[in-house]
């Protein structure tokens, strides 16, 4: 008998993980809920969840809750559903802040009703079941916050569904959860939104803007009100991260502003060395072992050309990134795999057909 799993909001988080969970076999039955019902019966035909219910009705049989609702709306929710949970129910959030999360759960969730923080480190710019995907948890990380005192069992329930998305799982206590996403996540939006702002000031530049500003700027469009939240619930940290980037900015002001161009070239150089230890790869901190970069003509269906070559000797591919291209010319891609054996049978297989390629 597989677990009975029901999935509040079915936006992009919660419409892609019904997606990567609806063939498991630990899945006896899937469940939507969405205050839209035209999104609901939208995710039914899209076969993110099988039928679509109340929430009262949705959860009163649900050993698993994923809680996919905007941060707003998750108290209210939270405090509607705790009456109705079954005891031995499992509820988890998939929001961007734990330590708020983690007192809800505290103060209106029943005893016997175990609160698990979540938080899938994969997200898309699209918003609703347009930017739904199956795949956008695989090989992501997924941070999983525990109560004091947590018993096993419920944390291997959700451990076991979640893992069926391909998302690698990673503990943590509330407080550092925040900290560290202020850090490797939510300043780098606030940093996108101030650049794109800023080059807005002279729109003309933004004819000129090239790889490197859409690369830096990307999540920039991503969803508004949902970014509002974040920066509101993680206020304290946020702006901790924000005055060191603000320090940051300014020593490097000074810097150009003297002219010194030996400190200038010491920050320069330990940011580039600083930045090529990042790990790549599994998205969020789990890096692949080994990275190929080919050089490849510009033409229709060149990428899954590789991933064909690639796939019929044996070979996945856990990440790809697209460095550089110029229309009409081609382009460089870099491919993620698993180990440095397969790095070198893909170099070959590569060669074999054509292809520039070699391990980094």
């Amino acid at each position: 008998m597989g677990f009975v799993v029901t999935i509040v909001g079915l936006g992009v988080i919660g419409a892609s993980l019904g997606l990567a969970l609806k063939d498991s076999p630990l899945v006896e039955e899937l469940i939507g809920v969405d205050p839209q019902d035209h999104v609901g019966k939208e995710a039914v035909a899209l076969g993110a969840v099988r039928r679509t219910e109340k929430l009262e009705a949705g959860i009163e049989n649900a050993d698993v809750v994923f809680l996919c609702c905007p941060l707003e709306r998750l108290e209210e929710v939270i405090k509607q559903a705790a009456p109705v949970l079954k005891p031995g129910a499992v509820v988890t959030d998939v929001g961007s802040v734990k330590q708020v999360v983690m007192e809800w759960f505290r103060r209106w969730l029943p005893g016997g009703v175990y609160g698990i923080g979540g938080h899938p480190m994969a997200g898309s710019e699209r918003t609703g079941l347009a930017g739904a995907d199956r795949y956008l948890f695989e090989n992501a990380v997924y941070v999983l916050v525990l109560p004091p005192g947590t018993p096993s069992g419920p944390f291997e329930t959700l451990s076991q569904l979640i893992s069926c998305t391909g998302a690698k799982i990673i503990t943590m206590d509330a407080a550092q959860h925040d900290r560290l996403v202020a850090t490797a996540s939510h300043l780098p939006h606030l940093a996108a939104v101030a650049l794109v702002n800023q080059a807005g000031k002279a729109p003309e530049a933004l004819g000129l803007a090239g790889g490197g500003f859409r690369d830096t700027t990307r999540v920039a469009s991503s969803n508004p009100a949902m970014w509002e939240e974040i920066f509101m619930f993680n206020r304290e940290a946020v702006l901790d991260q924000l005055d060191g980037f603000i320090g940051e900015l300014n020593r490097l002001r000074g810097y150009i502003a003297a002219a010194d161009r030996q400190r200038l070239r010491q920050e320069l150089q330990a940011a580039q060395a600083l930045r090529e230890s990042v790990p790549r790869g599994a998205r969020g901190a789990l890096p692949s072992a080994c990275e190929i970069i080919t050089v490849v003509l510009d033409r229709p269906g060149v990428i899954g050309y590789l991933g064909t070559v690639l796939g019929e000797g044996g070979i996945n591919i856990v990440d790809i990134e697209i460095l550089r291209v110029r229309e009409g010319d081609g382009g460089t891609i870099r491919l993620g795999v698993p180990s440095v054996e397969d790095g070198e049978k893909a170099v070959k297989l590569l060669r074999d057909q054509g292809i520039k390629a070699w391990m980094r």
